[in-house]
């Protein structure tokens, strides 16, 4: 979540607009893009006089609509609580919200690092973690589609270079 560190905003500014790399514009409050280290940091070095818009060329609308969808859900959210209805609300939301395809979820891992997203970071490495558990080399290369480039002769030296790793 976000730094406890005062932000220097303009007093205008209630809101944030974020621009996918696709020209998509989403007006979030600023409480839920403040979620971003990177989004804090850009607002703090940016020397907003009104508005303040922000660009991510790195990140498509798609992409970005998941992510604000995240933060809407967890912006009051911190993991610590004890109500336990919130609580399986939230795993609930999480376990659906990772439920994407592979693409979508390396799309989600890349946006969570660029924008500095920690809890949204480590649920959809979680996932992948999860997609990779108790599978050989040759599924977990079928689950992500990757080609295997090494002949059978490098990949037994691979083994035999690596044996701890396969035991």
């Amino acid at each position: 979540m976000a730094s406890s560190q005062p932000i220097s905003t303009p007093q205008s500014a209630k809101t944030v607009v974020l621009t996918s790399s696709d020209g998509q514009k989403f007006e979030v409050q600023l409480q839920i893009a403040l979620q971003s280290e990177t989004i804090r940091k850009m607002i703090d070095d940016g020397g907003f006089l009104d508005e303040i818009v922000l660009s991510f060329p790195n990140i498509t609308g798609e992409t970005m609509s998941k992510v604000v969808e995240y933060c809407n859900k967890h912006v009051h959210y911190d993991g610590a609580g004890n109500n336990i209805t919130v609580n399986d609300e939230m795993r609930a939301f999480n376990k659906q919200f990772v439920d994407v395809p592979n693409e979508t979820i390396f799309d989600l891992i890349l946006a969570a690092n660029h924008l500095n997203i920690k809890s949204l970071l480590d649920l959809t490495c979680q996932k992948v973690t999860d997609m990779t558990k108790g599978k050989s080399p040759d599924e977990i290369r079928k689950t992500f589609n990757i080609k295997n480039e090494f002949t059978p002769e490098e990949e037994e030296e691979i083994r035999r270079e690596n044996q701890w790793s396969f035991e």
